[in-house]
């Protein structure tokens, strides 16, 4: 990979539709990565990163990491706590659905009210400075294709963005421009976080939860790609298997809704 032209290619993108960034961090690298790019091409000035835990653990955790990001770059920080928003979501509804007895909503989908929280959150700060700076401000999306091709994000939270800068970026090219970045002294080791994980629950680790690493997926999912489907199933060992299940599964995460047609291109009724 050159790393420069990939670099330059992204900051180009980015002046090309973007004015002013809105970067949800997660102490994680691929946010920390997005914010990075996003100062580069657009001034640390317009770029602001929002840190945005559930609870005293992620304070302490995820937060404390996504703060020494953003005040090492120098950008805008905000944080904005969504532990109340996704608590009201999962209480209403459990509420609506559970029986006497019953433990409630599970924990993946109470997971996924802390994802869907916080991009509400993303696009309500990014309306309200829109409100104050008049030009294109947007939310960038933070999904590498390593996540992106098997779904590993939540439909209405990390999975939507305005613009999502590095989503053709393998995890291992992830940490190759971190590491570019820190050859070159502009950040550290120690703000790499080598240990994915979405933050959806306590303890929760990417790996822990799909059953295996990313490391392991690529290879798998680079055939997927380079075969164009043109495969037999029964043909795929057991990981290119997982990796392709998830994808038909999730891939509608990244999909435009289905709009039934009862119009021709002039817009005339066709019943």
């Amino acid at each position: 990979m050159n790393i420069e032209a990939v670099i330059e290619i992204i900051k180009q993108e980015i002046r090309e539709h973007v004015d002013t960034a809105v970067v949800g961090l997660s102490g994680g690298a691929d946010s920390f990565l997005v914010m990075l790019l996003s100062a580069e091409a657009l001034g640390k000035n317009n770029v602001y990163a929002l840190s945005m835990p559930y609870s005293d653990l992620d304070t302490r955790t995820f937060n404390s990491l996504s703060t020494m990001y953003a005040e090492h770059i120098g950008v805008h920080h905000h944080v904005i706590g969504i532990g109340d928003i996704a608590q009201a979501i999962n209480q209403a509804v459990s509420g609506a659905v559970s029986t006497p007895g019953e433990n409630g909503i599970s924990a993946l989908n109470a997971g996924n009210a802390r994802s869907r929280s916080r991009m509400c959150v993303l696009y309500g700060f990014a309306h309200h400075l829109n409100d104050r700076l008049k030009n294109r401000v947007r939310v960038m999306g933070t999904g590498n294709l390593s996540e992106d091709f098997i779904g590993y994000d939540t439909k209405g939270g990390d999975a939507l963005a305005d613009i999502f800068p590095i989503g053709q970026l393998f995890k291992s090219e992830v940490y190759k421009i971190l590491e570019h970045f820190r050859d070159k002294g502009l950040i550290t080791e120690s703000m790499i976080n080598r240990v994915p994980s979405a933050g959806l629950w306590e303890n929760q680790t990417d790996e822990d939860e799909l059953g295996h690493s990313y490391d392991a997926m690529e290879p798998a999912i680079r055939f997927i790609l380079q075969s164009e489907g043109r495969f037999q199933e029964s043909s795929l060992t057991d990981i290119q298997r997982f990796v392709w299940h998830r994808h038909l599964t999730n891939k509608h995460k990244h999909e435009a809704p289905y709009v039934v047609t009862l119009r021709d291109s002039r817009g005339n009724l066709i019943v």
